[in-house]
């Protein structure tokens, strides 16, 4: 967690301010991350989700490339700016190995003076992979291989102070309230 825990909350006089939060849930392919920033959307009021996969399939959804990436990114990390001067909390999904990525919005919380939460959802290769073979996104016309899983779950940049997460072992519901009980 980057927050700086002594500036979450001030108070002048009995009237309490929190800041506000910049919520990253990172992880390789099929890790649940677009699960878990989904219900954890329905449990903060005043947030936005900024889901950079719905960008990328409205550019393009018969395939991937590395331009489409980019620009979904960069499409991303604008929204999430729009949104923070309108004073909202704001959920990212993002993929763990692209370093590049955390930084960027690390930089657009301290520039926005946003406490910044980091997650990482991290289950075995093998259960990504599987749930890549049984996955069914209606909206794209190109197959994610088991060796796109693995170049994506393959060595994720790592978070000091970071909760990482086997979401093969820990359900979305209590993901979410872990996540819940940590940015409050």
């Amino acid at each position: 967690m980057e927050g700086d825990f002594a500036r979450r909350n001030f108070s002048i006089g009995k009237i309490v301010f929190r800041m506000k939060r910049l919520i990253l849930i990172r992880g390789p392919i099929c890790a649940g991350k677009s699960t878990t920033a989904r219900a954890l959307l329905e449990n903060l009021e005043e947030s936005s989700l900024v889901d950079q996969d719905s960008i990328k399939r409205a550019i393009d959804y018969r395939m991937s490339s590395d331009w489409r990436d980019k620009i979904a990114f960069d499409t991303t990390l604008y929204l999430a700016n729009l949104l923070m001067k309108e004073k909202r909390d704001i959920i990212a999904d993002i993929h763990s190995s692209i370093h590049g990525q955390y930084e960027s919005y690390k930089k657009l919380a301290s520039k926005n003076n946003y406490n910044l939460f980091s997650f990482l959802l991290y289950p075995p290769l093998e259960v990504c992979q599987q749930r890549s073979r049984i996955r069914e996104i209606p909206d794209i016309k190109y197959k994610i291989t088991d060796e796109d899983v693995e170049r994506y779950w393959k060595n994720p940049h790592k978070v000091l102070g970071e909760t990482v997460f086997d979401s093969s072992v820990i359900k979305t519901e209590g993901i979410v309230k872990i996540i819940l009980e940590i940015i409050k």
